[in-house]
């Protein structure tokens, strides 16, 4: 019988993740053979992040609070889950009203009816967020939170958002999947009310693959989404004590973030302002070198120094006008969707789920939910002026690797091309 030491995860689940990188065979093989004549063997532990003296979550979320300044952040498992923990811990359910912009991914809304709320859809401006002018004609006794998105790193009006949530005594949850790093009026976007949440998606502005965050100043917003985060398995101070105060004990969910995608988050977080710097400048940069039409203007974002700066946007004076400029001059854009033949999951008018009320059973909870004193309206043409705006938006996407030369290349093709287009 052997008597060697057993690893639960050791050199050969190394050897897998290495390879996830693309490694060569042949340094694969040196990296190995290293390994195997270390006098230390690689010993991983049990990837679990609690009751872990090296758990890469906590040493992420320490990451987190010291960059952007918050009390508390949680790591867990998507953006989605992020949210869903948001809502619960500010005890959104049955009955509440939730107010999201009808621009945003289908996650944002699904969020609100996975924790059995009703999501309102609300317009956006041409800033391409939520309209605070249409927030107030939104809310109704049953409101209980608002749910800004900063959209293609786009900042919300925060300031003004928030002073309509304090007057009407309303929680605001952050939807800051897609503008980590962002700043409004110089504070980070996720941290202006209650609760900020992030989406550590492959495709965001950093990411572990699959990954989320929960932000937030309160002690007693954080416990319940911590708890909620872990089936519930009270993680409070004193995990096994009785219940502080009523509200801190219940049923929930699984969450976690996995050790692994933690340690690809804290590597991607020193990249973070890099990034950010890096796509701002090539943003103004191909801004300043494209000649817009006179169709068209430059969408202004609430603050341009706060911007993530990975999509360059512009609006036309009509969807003919965009269709033809996203077509010709073979722009990247999230919008125009029908032209292009594609269902675009980030606007309300494709988002049937909500509006034919499809649910996971026959019931059609929570829609028909006895706490719900009257639906929203939901049709197709509900938010006229979103659905304008985004028919009218064409977008350039922007990434870190690009330089000087691909602005000049870009926005000399760019400009050939409206030249020919719109005559100009």
């Amino acid at each position: 019988m052997s008597n060697k030491k057993y690893y639960k995860y050791s050199t050969d689940e190394l050897m897998e993740v290495i390879d996830v990188f693309n490694v060569s065979g042949d340094t694969q093989s040196k990296i190995k053979d290293l390994l195997d004549s270390d006098s230390q063997t690689p010993d991983a532990g049990n990837f679990f992040r609690y009751y872990n003296p090296r758990s890469k979550c906590e040493e992420l979320e320490k990451d987190i609070r010291e960059k952007i300044g918050c009390e508390y952040a949680l790591t867990v498992n998507s953006g989605t889950s992020a949210l869903i923990a948001a809502l619960v811990a500010a005890n959104v359910g049955p009955g509440d009203e939730v107010i999201v912009p009808a621009y945003t991914f289908f996650a944002s809304v699904s969020s609100i009816v996975v924790a059995h709320a009703i999501p309102v859809i609300c317009e956006i401006n041409e800033s391409l967020t939520i309209d605070p002018e249409a927030i107030e004609k939104c809310i109704t006794q049953k409101t209980k939170a608002i749910m800004p998105v900063h959209m293609i790193g786009h900042p919300c009006e925060m300031d003004k958002i928030c002073e309509i949530a304090a007057k009407y005594g309303l929680t605001v949850i952050e939807d800051t999947a897609q503008a980590f790093g962002g700043k409004y009026k110089g504070k980070y976007l996720g941290t202006w009310d209650d609760i900020g949440c992030i989406s550590l998606d492959a495709y965001k502005v950093i990411g572990t693959g699959e990954g989320g965050i929960v932000m937030t100043d309160d002690e007693w917003l954080y416990t319940r989404a911590q708890s909620y985060h872990d089936a519930a398995a009270c993680w409070r101070p004193d995990r096994y004590a009785k219940e502080r105060k009523e509200g801190e004990l219940f049923c929930g969910e699984n969450y976690r973030m996995p050790e692994l995608c933690a340690a690809v988050g804290i590597a991607q977080m020193r990249k973070l302002d890099w990034i950010n710097e890096r796509t701002r400048e090539i943003y103004f940069a191909l801004k300043d070198a494209i000649k817009l039409p006179s169709c068209a203007e430059w969408v202004e974002p609430n603050d341009a120094e706060g911007i993530c700066g990975y999509t360059l946007a512009m609006l036309f004076e009509n969807s003919n006008q965009a269709a033809k400029a996203i077509t010709g001059a073979e722009l990247g854009g999230l919008a125009a969707a029908e032209t292009r033949g594609v269902r675009d999951w980030h606007v309300y008018w494709n988002w049937e789920h909500i509006l034919e009320q499809k649910t996971v059973t026959a019931e059609g909870y929570p829609f028909t939910c006895p706490l719900v004193e009257k639906l929203p309206d939901y049709h197709k043409d509900m938010c006229p002026q979103t659905k304008d705006i985004m028919m009218r938006l064409a977008t350039i996407a922007i990434t870190p690797d690009m330089d000087s030369s691909w602005v000049a290349e870009q926005a000399t093709k760019i400009n050939a091309k409206f030249k020919e287009i719109f005559g100009e």
